[in-house]
């Protein structure tokens, strides 16, 4: 959603402008990592603005290592956040497919380049 673009790309710059952070780690709640964009948010007016690909550049671009902390699902551009920090720690029972073969779509913001 917007709000989690947004909360994303806010928390990145603030942690990578405090001298205080060490290391920033991206996780999800309730035992989910992210299964990715809510598809009903593709055809909203507001939707114009904010766009995965560059806040995945944003984590690749901090020089404070961003960890992954990954647990349950990791789909979509879930997937794509995770492959864009720097390191990843997984749970033993994460699902996480390979592009999304399952929707016969390919990753948009660079995941197969990742």
């Amino acid at each position: 959603s917007l709000a989690v673009l947004q909360a994303l790309e806010d928390g990145l710059k603030k942690a990578d402008a405090d001298p205080s952070v060490k290391a920033v780690m991206i996780c999800g709640e309730n035992g989910k990592f992210s299964a990715g964009a809510d598809i009903r948010g593709f055809s909203s007016p507001k939707r114009h603005g904010l766009a995965l690909g560059p806040i995945v550049s944003l984590i690749e671009s901090i020089e404070k290592p961003v960890v992954a902390a990954i647990e349950g699902v990791a789909l979509g551009g879930g997937l794509e956040v995770a492959l864009g920090c720097h390191y990843r720690i997984a749970h033993v029972k994460v699902t996480h497919p390979a592009g999304q073969r399952g929707c016969r779509r390919e990753p948009g913001t660079d995941g197969t380049r990742r």
